[in-house]
C-alpha cells in the first residue's frame, strides 16, 4: 500500500510540473478540454491559524494560454461548529466561519509575451451542516488585480455540497459546486462554473482531489471551457 501511494504521488507531481501539456481537445463551437494539476500545502501555525501556499498550471482559464499561479493565504477559525461531523482531514472544515487573507501571482504567457498580474484576496468561508451527513461551504472571496498596470476587482461567490462516505474502510468524499464571478470594470457577472468531484483522503497528511469542471464565460477567449483536475493536497501540523 505504501508502496503504490508513493508511486501515485510521483504521477502526480509529473503532471503538475509539465511544461508543455496541450489542450486534450477542442471543437469548433468555442468549446475547449484542459487538465488542470495542482498542488496545495496546508501548514498549522497556531492552533486556529494555519498557512495555504499553492501553485497551479492552468490552461485557458482567463484566455487560451499557458498561466502558472502561486500564492500564499493567511486563514483563522473563528467559530466551530457546534454540530459536528466525524473528524475531516481539512480541520477547517470543523468550522462555521473562516476568514483570510492573501496573494496570488500569475504569469501569463502567450505567442512568446508574457504578462504577469498580482492580486490581494480577501475571503470568508462560511458553513454549516443540515443533517444526514452533508455539510454547505459559501465561500465570499475578493479579488484585487493588478495586470501590466491596469487595476480591476472581482468577487467571488462559490457553494459547495459534500458528504464523506466510508465503505470497505475506504473513506472518500463526494461533492458539488458552483461559482459565480463578478467583474468590477465590466459591471457585470461574466463567469460561471460549477463542478463535480470526490476527494480521497489519506491518514492525516494527504488528499487527492479529482475534479471535473465546466467554465462558461462571456469575457473570454473561449466561450466554454471542459475541465479534468487533479489537486494533491498536503497537510502538516503542530505536534500536540
Amino acid at each position: 500500500m505504501r508502496i503504490q501511494l508513493w508511486g501515485f504521488l510521483l504521477i502526480a507531481i509529473a503532471f503538475l510540473f509539465l511544461e508543455d501539456a496541450d489542450a486534450l481537445g477542442q471543437t469548433p463551437t468555442g468549446t475547449a478540454s484542459e487538465f488542470w494539476p495542482t498542488l496545495k500545502a496546508s501548514i498549522e501555525l497556531r492552533p486556529k491559524t494555519s498557512l495555504h501556499l499553492w501553485v497551479e498550471k492552468h490552461n485557458g482559464e482567463d484566455d487560451s494560454t499557458l498561466q502558472w499561479k502561486t500564492g500564499a493565504l493567511l486563514s483563522y477559525r473563528m467559530k466551530r461548529i457546534l454540530k459536528l461531523r466525524r473528524s475531516d482531514i481539512d480541520e477547517e472544515n470543523e468550522y462555521n466561519l473562516v476568514v483570510g487573507v492573501g496573494y496570488e501571482y500569475t504569469r501569463t504567457t502567450q505567442n512568446d509575451k508574457t504578462k504577469n498580474e498580482n492580486r490581494m484576496i480577501i475571503e470568508a468561508t462560511l458553513r454549516y451542516v443540515p443533517g444526514a451527513g452533508f455539510m454547505l461551504t459559501d465561500r465570499n472571496r475578493l479579488e484585487f488585480r493588478w495586470k501590466n498596470g491596469s487595476y480591476n476587482a472581482r468577487y467571488r461567490n462559490k457553494l459547495t455540497i459534500d458528504r464523506s462516505l466510508k465503505v470497505l474502510n475506504f473513506n472518500f468524499k463526494p461533492y458539488a459546486s458552483g461559482e459565480l464571478f463578478y467583474d468590477r470594470n465590466d459591471h457585470s457577472w461574466e463567469e460561471n462554473r460549477y463542478a463535480f468531484g470526490v476527494q480521497l483522503p489519506y491518514k492525516k497528511r494527504l488528499m487527492v482531489d479529482t475534479y471535473y469542471l465546466r467554465k462558461n464565460c462571456t469575457a473570454c477567449s473561449q466561450d466554454h471551457l471542459n475541465v479534468w483536475g487533479l489537486t494533491l493536497n498536503l497537510y502538516f501540523r503542530r505536534k500536540r
